[in-house]
């Protein structure tokens, strides 16, 4: 397999002639049955590091600096996902360019505190989210996720997990005229 760093960028790139996957790639992943869990695992525990001893153990174990690495993912996971192309670049493009945008902007802002520090949780959760097409509120609140989170953590083993509920839009309790 042929790899590349990108110009001006720590990060590399599979330059296989084979599609690179996409979104519905890691969700459907036969390869990887439990990536798409394990991706909102680690989005929840960007959100919830200070909440949750086991969220900060397991990201105080990774040494990606996108936090896509052990033990969340292995190598040919953290591949694929950092290979994953969203509208025409790969997501650890999409990753490094948003954060460096916020780094930019937060060196506008934050001239007088001194603090030009990138959060990954106010600064990387969001991005992944977005680009995953997660909404980070529901992943809060949806019971079977947090059932599976507090009693599996990471490993999923025989159990199952779809992903978030498509969101009804219909009115919940519409009055009989």
């Amino acid at each position: 397999m042929a790899t590349s760093s990108l110009p001006g960028s720590s990060v590399t790139q599979n330059n296989n002639t084979t599609n690179p996957p996409s979104i519905a790639d890691l969700h459907n992943s036969t390869a990887f049955p439990t990536l798409w869990y394990r991706l909102h695992v680690l989005l929840y525990d960007l959100q919830h590091f200070n909440q949750r001893p086991d969220s900060r153990e397991r990201l105080e174990t990774v040494t990606d600096p996108f936090y896509i690495g052990s033990p969340y993912f292995n190598d040919d996971e953290t591949t694929a996902i950092k290979n994953t192309v969203v509208h025409g670049k790969t997501l650890a493009q999409i990753i490094e360019q948003e954060l460096q945008a916020r780094l930019e902007r937060r060196n506008k802002k934050r001239a007088d505190s001194g603090d030009f520090r990138v959060c990954a949780a106010h600064d990387l959760a969001p991005i992944l989210a977005t680009t995953l097409g997660t909404n980070l509120k529901q992943l809060d609140k949806d019971k079977r996720f947090l059932l599976l989170i507090n009693s599996r953590g990471l490993d999923l083993g025989d159990d199952k997990w779809e992903g978030l509920a498509a969101k009804s839009f219909a009115p919940k309790n519409k009055r009989k005229s």
